[in-house]
């Protein structure tokens, strides 16, 4: 799973290593908070159940910003657009917060230039891949 994201390699590879495990340990620890936070009847995040669900689906973005990083080797664009959203929408839920900010520019960065360099490979995306 690693070698997928380190393609094409370098510093775009290391980066989009960075962005994948950023983004799903962000995404993935807002939403069992949240959940738990919804099991309990806490007062934490917010005192509107409606705000905790709204959290949730901004983790689940985020996690599937992690997905669409891992996916970008075989559908480079499909992935890179996942990977933004996601970025997008840590950074909008947490945005009091400065690493998510940081990170969701990060990886819609990277996430756009790996669609570039992956799409322009003169074997094109992964053999059995579709989409494009």
């Amino acid at each position: 799973m690693v070698e997928r994201l380190r393609q094409p390699g370098g510093r775009l590879g290391t980066w989009s290593v960075v962005c994948a495990g950023a983004l799903a340990l962000i995404g993935g620890a807002l939403v069992a908070a949240l959940v738990v936070r919804l099991a309990t009847g806490g007062t934490a995040w917010s005192d509107k159940d409606s705000d905790v669900v709204v959290g949730i689906v901004f983790g689940i973005a985020g996690l599937l910003g992690a997905v669409g990083l891992l996916i970008q080797d075989r559908s480079p664009w499909l992935g890179a657009a996942l990977a933004i959203v996601g970025g997008l929408a840590l950074a909008l839920g947490l945005f009091w917060a400065v690493l998510p900010i940081v990170l969701g520019i990060a990886t819609g960065a990277v996430a756009v230039m790996r669609a570039r360099a992956l799409s322009a490979r003169p074997d094109g995306p992964a053999v059995g891949a579709t989409g494009g």
